[in-house]
């Protein structure tokens, strides 16, 4: 039996039904491993829902390669990975069949596109595989949780139970053909300034502003791209208890991310030299936490992952494109683990929003090109 539009639209359809908002996949990954099962598949769930504060853990498996006389049951894995959660507003969700072909949520919610269209995908094109009993590469599957959380969950995964070397993550928007050439470092960043407090009505000039030490070291902070391959964010900021009272601390949140990890480190460091600065001609102090959650990679052209992906897209007379991206995706983990990944094309588009969507079309021309990477 062919690769099934019809199959593809209603898995797709039940899959958007399932909440499964980042660090509640409980259902999603009860769903799919009753679905792997009926294939034959065993999903393993491992620990990392109580590690990263989630109820649910990653799921892996492995199917067995078919086909003795073209020689692919004894040819290398290949992992297929796709994320199981979603971002907010993600409760509720249902897909909305359009006459010209597209789906969309009905507008209180995101659809989930990113990342249920990859699972529906890799649902039908490994069904028509073992339907068609065609001969096909032993397949890897992880599916992981909270990736919308800087890939939380596979940032926890144990990267030494994988057996394959190359591996497809479809994670990627833009158009048909489009991957990842490269994704960023990103820095995520804390930094609490501790003045003094007074009374603002009545001795101010006993106190130290904690806002305003923080607010002249902003100041002096470009936001933004602050050059070619460099942005950053000050995204949150929360001090001060009363209006009458000079603010004693401020607690400041932001990222940083760069094509270039040790640019990204420099970036860091620079940001906290200027609150040091400012604080201290204030007579306040400061302290910075920071950390890594991302790590920078570029695909080489060397690449044996795309060049098959780049052969196979060429059987559908498709051109690759290299998309430089600055989002970040399990294919981070994945490359820093030594994996030959690259994150590939979903078929998703106005991600992160309510009027996210999809179409019938492309899911179905990525499915016919997922399960022909899996042939092989």
């Amino acid at each position: 039996m062919a690769i099934s539009e019809e199959r593809l639209m209603r898995q797709f359809e039940e899959l958007v039904k399932i909440d499964s908002v980042s660090f509640q996949e409980r259902e999603m990954a009860d769903y799919l491993k009753d679905i792997f099962w009926q294939m034959g598949i065993t999903l393993t769930e491992d620990e990392t829902g109580s590690v990263i504060g989630g109820n649910t853990g990653n799921l892996h498996g492995f199917m067995e390669g078919f086909g003795a006389d073209s020689g692919m049951a004894k040819s290398t894995p290949l992992l297929f990975a796709a994320h199981m959660d979603t971002v907010e507003p993600g409760s509720g969700r249902k897909a909305v069949f359009h006459e010209d072909g597209r789906i969309t949520s009905d507008g209180t919610t995101v659809l989930g596109a990113d990342d249920q269209a990859a699972i529906a995908i890799y649902i039908e094109a490994l069904r028509s595989i073992l339907e068609d009993k065609v001969s096909h590469r032993p397949i890897e599957l992880l599916f992981t949780t909270a990736e919308e959380k800087h890939t939380r969950g596979a940032s926890a995964f144990d990267c030494g139970k994988l057996i394959s070397k190359e591996a497809y993550v479809l994670d990627c928007s833009g158009e048909i053909g489009t991957y990842s050439a490269q994704e960023p470092t990103l820095i995520d960043f804390t930094i609490t300034v501790r003045g003094k407090a007074a009374h603002a009505g009545f001795e101010p000039e006993k106190g130290i502003n904690a806002i305003a030490a923080a607010a002249r070291a902003i100041s002096r902070i470009k936001q933004g791209w602050v050059n070619d391959h460099i942005n950053l964010n000050i995204g949150t900021i929360h001090g001060g208890v009363a209006t009458n009272v000079v603010s004693e601390d401020v607690r400041i949140t932001g990222e940083i991310r760069s094509s270039v990890h040790e640019d990204a480190v420099s970036a860091c460091e620079k940001v906290g030299q200027i609150f040091r600065e400012e604080a201290d001609a204030a007579g306040a102090s400061v302290s910075m936490e920071h950390r890594p959650l991302l790590f920078a990679y570029r695909i080489p052209e060397s690449s044996p992952a795309l060049a098959e992906y780049s052969r196979v897209l060429g059987l559908f007379g498709i051109e690759p494109y290299a998309k430089p991206s600055f989002g970040g995706s399990d294919n981070n983990v994945f490359v820093r683990n030594g994996i030959d990944g690259i994150c590939l094309y979903n078929p998703m588009h106005a991600i992160h929003t309510t009027g996210e969507y999809t179409t019938m079309q492309e899911m179905l021309q990525m499915t016919r090109i997922v399960e022909t990477l899996m042939r092989g």
